[in-house]
């Protein structure tokens, strides 16, 4: 019951301070963590080819690529944004309009980007953006696991590139229920 009082008191402190202090209501919501995004928008996937397609839509999907091509892929994916804590853009160098992304995966989203990265040094790994084809990458290095950031090495359009970046962390709060990061090391001293 203290507690609960303790609470109410704050939430109602907070709210004189709002009307006094001229805070927006999104302010509000931030600074209580009312601010739990409610569905997920822009969210990255990563998934495997499958070799010999059997049908088996519980486990298989089929995209429909540029140009109309059919891959067979696997419904579930080895990496998405459920792991990815943040992502940030850097421009490409010699192309105008496009950015590299860096994601920084929680522990086990960089235990599942080493595991991946192995797998792609041999095979391409279908990248998908809120369930729709959006590129494919092979590894360029395997990751040892210990990394903050991990490079998505594939040249993204500003435009989504800019809506990836600015999603990234409410997507992993949803799907985690985490609270917001608001520090954050974007490109570590190398």
């Amino acid at each position: 019951m203290k507690k609960y009082l303790q609470k109410l008191m704050f939430i109602a402190g907070a709210a004189v301070l709002t009307v006094l202090g001229g805070c927006s209501v999104e302010e509000m919501e931030r600074l209580l963590g009312l601010d739990m995004p409610k569905e997920a928008l822009f969210m990255l996937s990563f998934h495997r080819e499958v070799e010999y397609p059997r049908g088996n839509l519980k486990s298989e999907m089929s995209l429909v690529m540029p140009h109309g091509r059919r891959r067979v892929v696997e419904r579930y994916p080895m990496m998405s944004s459920h792991y990815i804590v943040d992502i940030a853009a850097k421009p490409v160098p010699g192309r105008p309009g496009f950015y590299r992304l860096f994601l920084r995966p929680d522990q086990k989203g960089r235990m599942m980007w080493m595991q991946m990265s192995v797998l792609a040094r041999n095979e391409p790994i279908a990248i998908m953006l809120d369930g729709i084809y959006f590129g494919e990458f092979k590894s360029i290095a395997v990751t040892e696991g210990t990394e903050k950031w991990v490079e998505l090495p594939l040249d993204v359009d500003g435009a989504r590139a800019q809506q990836i970046v600015k999603y990234a962390n409410d997507n992993y709060r949803f799907f985690n229920g985490g609270s917001r990061e608001d520090s954050r090391e974007l490109f570590p001293e190398e």
